[in-house]
């Protein structure tokens, strides 16, 4: 198209032009600049002209080379009451801009949503004016794959703390020092929001990036602690700490190697293949059919499973397919009940052995309690330095832990009783399991773990009709499962390392005693196997009492059926359907005492 006799012509505004031909032909141009006699330029939606792009430099993709990938990290969104996967992820790599020597942090975005999430973060970033946000944005990138590019190299602190495995004592301090910083920066906020200056050693609040793990029970000062970048050795962080926190970081450094823990499959143990070809590490409990199921899979143990689970006992730590005993418990405390519900308070463990809670009579919504396994694992680990290892060493020990808890459920109460608020102080008393106990005797444990009283030693109880009476909650059995713990080898070398720089002698069981922690003694067994060709005959397991404590979560009729504990205790005890040969395993175990070796079969 031209118009005669016109030349170098601008139209600019929302200009409309019409253009009549002789043919009476009509052509309409609407635009926001329309440039005659030059080079077309695609302009900018009116969305994407947000006169804020333009304070920060602007750059191709191709001229950015990400040459190192931290990491990726997936965000979660709420959908429907639940945790779903967000349609984009996050990207962060150090990065050069093509002509620039310098190092910078690039996040890139990508999937669906990545340009709504991009634009989000940038007018976060790019506007941020709190003290305590130290990454500066650099430039942007508005491409399909959007990104944002921040001066200097940063690493998110959640990154760091994935990259500790192997390194004990790196990583603890690590864990103390992002929990100090958290409390100082972002205490509302999760700690996947805290970024280290690589350079500098300074700490920013940043985007989101990997979580770290936030557990440690001695809060530090930021400003007490020194960079993360100046604590690289192992010698290093057990020199600070036992000079800033010695014995009030017993109990924490024992926490922290707890919970560098690793599950060993029965399956790989024993040498033979799982049904669906994965590994198995934990078991679930199905009260009401007597068996154990995976806990992924829901498939059922196969025989050699089931016979293994059955011969563990809870106070006794092994090794190897032949359960090899290693250490069983001399003294102490082994397992805690503890909740954190405002039901329950004043948890008080009284010389029977029960754990007595007092009820919040007032109190009218569900509520947990939870078996606690870990003071066990805290004496193993203390004393391990101290005890007679089998060929295999530590890595080769394991002790299987069960996992289970309580719920306490509101009920209806009957018309025509007295309020709750007018009776005498109710306690629930939990019990503990008996010393010894194997898991073939689990269920009678179980279906009679807990009950109410009114009396403040747990020597009586209020009968289940009682409790029916006056409203008193449901006490029903959530789940049991259980699984192999093992640790391994730097584990056991970071907590002897404490205990040398604490002055303890590890082949002793000082330290322990000075936390009040169980103690062990050394238990070597040697097995001789005697094949017994009979065939060996077991009934099927009772049908379970369907007025007992084992009720299913998932039966709605639940409720009316439970009667909490004052019913005969179950005798589920694991058995077969079928008849098959059996091996009798006679096990001559020698203490590290005086007194004879006494056989045991099994």
């Amino acid at each position: 198209m031209e118009i005669t006799n016109a030349g170098d012509v601008s139209i600019g505004g929302k200009a409309t032009l019409s253009v009549v031909h002789r043919d009476q032909y009509n052509q309409t141009i609407n635009a926001q600049v329309v440039h005659i006699g030059r080079e077309m330029v695609k302009q900018e939606s009116e969305n994407d002209s947000d006169p804020e792009y333009g304070q920060y430099r602007e750059i191709i993709r191709g001229d950015i080379h990400k040459f190192e990938q931290i990491c990726s990290v997936d965000d979660w969104e709420w959908e429907d009451g639940r945790l779903v996967k967000s349609p984009y992820q996050r990207t962060i790599y150090r990065a050069r801009v093509y002509g620039d020597d310098r190092v910078l942090t690039a996040i890139s975005f990508h999937g669906r949503d990545a340009k709504k999430i991009w634009k989000k973060e940038f007018m976060k970033w790019s506007q941020a004016n709190d003290p305590a946000v130290l990454l500066q944005l650099f430039a942007i990138n508005r491409s399909k794959v959007p990104a944002l590019l921040f001066y200097d190299e940063w690493l998110p602190l959640g990154h760091l703390d994935s990259k500790m495995k192997g390194r004990f004592w790196e990583g603890y301090y690590l864990e103390v020092y992002i929990g100090a910083w958290w409390r100082r920066i972002t205490p509302n906020a999760p700690g996947n929001k805290l970024w280290l200056n690589s350079r500098t050693g300074r700490v920013s609040s940043g985007p989101d990036g990997p979580y770290p793990y936030l557990n440690p029970e001695v809060p530090y000062n930021c400003e007490d602690m020194p960079s993360a970048m100046e604590m690289a050795t192992a010698d290093t962080c057990v020199r600070f700490f036992n000079e800033t926190g010695a014995g009030n970081v017993d109990f924490d450094v024992l926490r922290y190697a707890r919970e560098e823990i690793s599950f060993m499959c029965i399956e790989s143990l024993l040498g033979i293949d799982s049904p669906d070809g994965h590994a198995h590490t934990t078991w679930r409990r199905d009260i009401r059919r007597g068996l154990w199921c995976c806990d992924d899979c829901d498939c059922i143990a196969c025989d050699e499973v089931w016979d293994f689970i059955g011969q563990l006992r809870l106070d006794t730590v092994y090794s190897g397919a032949q359960l090899d005993k290693i250490a069983v418990l001399k003294e102490g405390l082994v397992y805690e009940w503890y909740s954190w519900s405002d039901a329950l308070s004043d948890r008080t463990l009284i010389d029977s052995g029960l754990t007595r809670f007092q009820y919040n009579v007032g109190f009218r919504r569900p509520c947990c309690i939870f078996f606690d396994t870990s003071p066990l694992e805290k004496a193993w680990l203390s004393q391990v330095h101290g005890l007679n290892l089998s060929t295999g060493g530590s890595e080769a020990c394991f002790m299987p832990c069960p996992d289970h808890g309580l719920s306490l459920k509101p009920r209806h109460k009957q018309l025509g009783v007295l309020d709750l608020e007018t009776l005498p102080i109710v306690y629930l008393f939990c019990r503990p399991p008996p010393l010894a106990l194997c898991f073939t005797d689990l269920d009678s444990w179980l279906s009679q773990v807990a009950f109410w009283s009114f009396n403040e030693n747990g020597t009586s109880e209020i009968p289940e009709t009682e409790c029916e009476r006056l409203g008193l909650p449901y006490i029903k059995f959530s789940e049991l499962t259980m699984d192999l713990h093992a640790w391994p080898k730097y584990v056991y070398d970071g907590v002897h390392a404490w205990q040398v720089a604490r002055g303890f002698d590890p082949t002793t069981a000082d330290f322990a005693r000075s936390l009040d922690l169980p103690t062990l003694e050394p238990a070597i067994s040697r097995f001789e196997e005697i094949v017994e060709e009979g065939p060996s005959t077991c009934s099927s397991p009772p049908e379970p009492d369907t007025d007992s404590i084992h009720c299913d979560t998932n039966d709605s009729s639940a409720s009316s059926q439970l009667s909490p504990l004052l019913t005969p205790a179950a005798t589920c005890i694991l058995q077969r359907q079928e008849l098959r040969k059996r091996k009798q395993v006679q096990v001559v175990i020698i203490h590290d005492t005086d007194s004879e070796s006494e056989p045991e079969s099994h």
